[in-house]
């Protein structure tokens, strides 16, 4: 991410950085991808007659509707910052963030005096480094955090394991005793959607 400003991003609560020709392209990319998925569901369901298959043609179209509104949305979306609200010591909340990265083998980035990025691989079977990025901005009593995905080609929004991260970030940030942090770990469920 170039140029990338943090105070301005945690005034704005939004990524505030240089965009590259490259980034709005595909930006553009992934809007017109999930319209395509949305458009014919929405004919589709228009021309449905009234049957005994009909209940099955209305699931058929909605749930690649549901799916593209839901894409599009979290690629609308994924600038903005989501705020977690603590009572801890930001110097706390900031140890026990790095120590969740840590047992989790996230690659640690950039750790700065508000800023922390906890990177993890996309998937093997990409061309390159290419990551999931979690972004976490502190404040005097929050976080501010988005999850930006990359990729070789199409960098698609990150889907489900943005509402895992949330549930996991509130966790940790509300335990008191620290050794409680490294005795939960994170099931099946959560390991299969953090990998999205």
């Amino acid at each position: 991410m170039k140029n990338l400003d943090i105070e301005e991003s945690i005034a704005s609560k939004k990524l505030i950085f240089e965009e590259s020709w490259w980034d709005k392209f595909d930006t553009f990319t992934n809007y017109f991808m999930f319209v395509i998925l949305m458009v014919p569901a929405i004919f589709g369901l228009g021309d449905i007659k009234p049957s005994a298959n009909s209940e099955f043609e209305y699931l058929f179209y909605i749930c690649p509707f549901i799916f593209g509104l839901y894409a599009f949305y979290c690629k609308f979306t994924e600038k903005n910052l989501k705020e977690i609200k603590f009572t801890i010591h930001k110097e706390d909340a900031k140890q026990r963030i790095l120590e969740y990265g840590k047992k989790y083998d996230y690659r640690i980035s950039k750790i700065s005096n508000n800023l922390i990025f906890l990177n993890e691989p996309t998937s093997g079977y990409s061309l390159g480094n290419y990551e999931k990025t979690i972004m976490i901005f502190f404040k005097d009593e929050s976080i501010l955090y988005t999850l930006i995905k990359e990729s070789a080609r199409l960098n698609v929004p990150v889907l489900f394991s943005q509402h895992i991260v949330r549930i996991d970030l509130k966790k940790i940030l509300k335990k008191t005793n620290k050794q409680t942090i490294n005795t939960n770990k994170r099931s099946g469920f959560s390991s299969f959607f953090l990998k999205d």
